[in-house]
This record gives C-alpha cells, structure tokens and sequence, in this order.
C-alpha cells in the first residue's frame, strides 16, 4: 500500500519470542491453568537408597498412594507471577553460577589456543577424513554422560568446537547437536549415571546400576544412531555448506571467532601440556563424581584449579586469570541467567499445586492402557513429563514413586520402567524449550531456538522411534531382576 508521499508500507514481519520470552509465556500459560486445573497433593515420604561411592542417602519422594484434591485452589497472584522468575533464580544457583564458573575457565582454555592448535591439527590430519571428528567427539560426550552424568559441564565446549567445525566446512548446528546431542545418547544409556539411572533405580528399591548389560547395548545403539544421523548432515554440508540453516549467522560469528586452517596456532609442548592438565580435570571429574559424589561445589572449585594451572603453564599472572575468567563469564550470561527463568515454570507449578494434579492424571491414564500397551504408555508419560519437568533427578524423584508400583499392577518390570525414565528424561533434552540447558548452549553457538528446533526436530523423532523399540524389547524379555 502506497502512501500520499509514494513511500511503500511494508508489513511488519513477525519475530519467534526470544528465549526469556518463552519462558515468560509459558509461566503465565500455567498461571492462567492454576485457575482451571485443580489443585492437588501427594504426601511425601523419605526414602533410603545407596549411592554410587556405596554411602547412603535419604530422598522424599511421594506416597503414590496419597493423594488427595486440596480444599481451596491454589490460583496464582500476578505478584506471584512476577516474582517467579527471581524464585526460579534463587532455586538454582549452583547451577548459574557453575556455569559461569566452568564456562569463564575453559574460556582461560581456549585463549590459550591449546584447544585451536590440537583439534585443528587433528582435523587437518584427517585430511578427507575429517568428517570422522563427528563421531569421535560423539562417542567422548556420550561417554562422559552415560558414566558420570555430566551435561551442563559440556556447554565450555560448544564456544571452542564451534569455530573450529565452521572453518572445517561444517557449522554450529552440528557443533551443538554433537555436544548435547552425545551427552543425550550418553543419559539415554546411562550405565553409572548417578543423577538418573542411580536415583530412579534407588527410589524403586533396585541394586545400584542393575542390568548394566542392557543399559550397555542402550548406550551403543543411541550413540551409532546420533553418529548416522549427523555424518549424514556433515556430509551434506562438505557438498555445500551453504545449505546450512545457520550458513549466514555463522560467517559472522566465524569472523569474530576466526580458525584458519593453513595458519593454526603452533602446537608447542606448552599447549600439549595444557591440553594434557585439560584431560587429567576431566579425568579427576570422573573419578570424583563416581567415587566420591562430587556435585557443583567441588566441580566449580576443580576447574577453578585447572583455570589457574593453565594460567601458569601459559606463563600468565593472576590479573591475566581475572581479566580472562570475568571475560569467559560474560558469553554466558544470558544463557546462565535463562535457567532460573526456566525453573520459574516449576515453581508456578509447585504455588499452584497443580503438578501432582498433571501427574495423577498422566498416571491414572497409563493404568487404564491395555496390559500390552502399558510399557509405551509408560514411556509416552516419561517422554512428556521431561518438559514439564526438565531435570533428571527431579523427574526420577516425583515420576518413579508412582510408576514403579504402577509397573507392578500392569505386569512391567521395575527395571523397565527404570528404563523408560532413563530415556524419557534424556531425549528431549536438546530440544526442549523449557529447558534452560540447552538455551544456554545455544546462547554460546548464537543460535535462535526456532532455527535449532527446525534442525533437530526430525532426529528427535527417530530417536524417539529407537526408544519405544529398546523399551518393547526391554519389556519383552523382562529385564530384571525384578
């Protein structure tokens, strides 16, 4: 439509929210539930289970048997509306500020060009080959989730790998999905993962990493699965990179964040030797969360020491650490500070007393299934409560007093239906939107959720697809013992 002045009025085109704005959306569309949704509540009861380094630890988790419709609804306030989003911070500050502690170290990492020199070199190496750093990388995220259940400790690398995999020919998409993709395939085949397979197999009264074998043929299958599906999109790209749903955005990040192949840092016995005390933290990581149960405060205060360490080794002084460690943190603040914006939906859930009332529900309706259709129903409820709920533990903890007597009444195994918590929790974990994880991870590579969510979507469902066959199968031969 043209204007008296011969100007041209354009239409204006509408935006996807950005990601604080999702969350913002979300809470009030539960704020406005609260008023049709009743509320409702379980008792809770403690629960003793042993934990991966043999201690024992108590746990309330819900009396599947109590629950009971609240006398008066529990609607919520705008004042609670609007101050959700500070409780949500104030819920999970270990998790903020890990992230700023983490992420501010392995920046220390990469400016030393370590991370640029040994990788590079590697890809290089690999000459035609390169493509083959996909599934190498995979199987070293999968592994590192399947054993020690670290997840938001691999975002530090997506800001490293994703420069590098540009200039290689590939782009951030694949950057993200082998970080979190692999660290997914490692919690879908969780072996001594403590925080989901540990806490679901405690709370439903089974031996501590029980049915290691099947949880074994799980962690294989998911990640040769992740690594077909993204050599097949890096192949795509080594024919045309512009093909790439980033392919612009990425010229521009690469050019802030340049790799150049034919001119790579030199890989002195400097840099080998901080790459080495990079390896040896991640090494200690391990050993400390499987044997001693480390958790973010020990975490935060080993890669602190690793932080200093590569400082000195660099030849740097405790002002370079400072500078560089407050710079490292500030490309994650968005994505740090999205987390509590996140845990803010539960904590409209948890005022308005409606999550034990969507639990129910979800629980009573797996129950009515046919016997033979009681394992998918299981594992379609364990799929969908992972995004009202986006945290292992958490899921373990309010999902496994119900199901797992539940599986006894329908004829599953308790093992299974550790199973479909197990992978239930993890597919949806790259995905999302309610997570603050992986808005974190995406903050780092730059990229805009939507764009992300129309990239990942179709993987999603294929690996949805291998979920219900290992959890048939599972139900099938009766993985025990019990």
């Amino acid at each position: 439509m043209e204007t008296s002045t011969g100007q041209v009025k354009r239409k204006k085109k509408l935006e996807f929210p950005r990601p604080f704005a999702i969350m913002m959306l979300i809470v009030l569309i539960f704020s406005i539930l609260s008023y049709v949704i009743p509320s409702s509540t379980y008792q809770t009861v403690s629960v003793t289970y042993t934990q991966a380094d043999g201690s024992e630890k108590t746990r309330s988790v819900i009396d599947p048997d109590s629950w009971a419709i609240s006398e008066t609804d529990q609607n919520i306030t705008l004042m609670q509306y609007i101050t959700s989003f500070i409780r949500g911070m104030e819920a999970v500050p270990d998790i903020i500020f890990y992230l700023f502690i983490v992420v501010g170290c392995f920046y220390i990492v990469s400016e030393t060009g370590a991370m640029t020199a040994g990788i590079g070199r590697l890809i290089v190496k690999l000459g035609k080959k390169k493509i083959l750093i996909v599934p190498i990388l995979i199987c070293v995220f999968a592994f590192l989730g399947s054993t020690t259940g670290a997840y938001e400790e691999m975002l530090c690398f997506i800001p490293i790998l994703a420069p590098i995999m540009i200039a290689a020919g590939f782009d951030s998409l694949l950057t993200v999905g082998i970080v979190m993709g692999g660290g997914t395939a490692g919690f879908a085949g969780a072996t001594t993962n403590a925080f989901t397979l540990g806490v679901a197999q405690g709370i439903s009264g089974l031996p501590m990493f029980s049915a290691l074998g099947y949880h074994i043929i799980c962690l294989v299958c998911f990640t040769a699965l992740l690594c077909v599906l993204l050599l097949w999109y890096a192949k795509r790209l080594e024919k045309d990179q512009s093909r790439s749903l980033m392919y612009e955005q990425d010229k521009i990040y690469a050019a802030n964040n340049e790799v150049d192949f034919s001119q790579l840092p030199e890989f002195t016995t400097r840099r080998k030797i901080i790459l080495v005390t990079v390896l040896l933290t991640l090494a200690v990581m391990i050993f400390g969360i499987l044997k001693y149960g480390w958790y973010f405060e020990e975490l935060c205060g080993l890669f602190m020491v690793m932080g200093l360490v590569v400082t000195f080794i660099n030849g740097k002084g405790i002002n370079w650490f400072c500078d560089t460690l407050v710079a490292g943190m500030k490309t994650i603040v968005t994505g740090a500070l999205i987390v509590g914006f996140a845990r803010a939906i539960l904590v409209v859930l948890n005022d308005a007393q409606i999550l034990h009332t969507i639990l129910h529900a979800c629980a009573t309706a797996v129950q009515a299934l046919p016997s033979f259709m009681a394992v998918v129903g299981q594992y379609v409820f364990q799929c969908l409560m992972n995004y009202i709920i986006p945290s292992g533990s958490g899921q373990a903890t309010a999902t496994m007093p119900i199901m797992a007597p539940l599986a006894d009444l329908t004829g599953i195994s308790r093992q299974t239906a550790v199973l479909c918590e197990v992978i239930g929790d993890a597919l949806s974990n790259p995905f999302t939107p309610t997570s603050g994880n992986i808005h974190a991870g995406l903050a780092l590579a730059g990229i805009p959720w939507v764009t992300w969510a129309k990239y990942w979507w179709k993987f999603l469902c294929i690996e949805y697809g291998l979920g219900l066959v290992l959890v048939i199968i599972a139900d099938l031969i009766k993985l025990g013992p019990f």
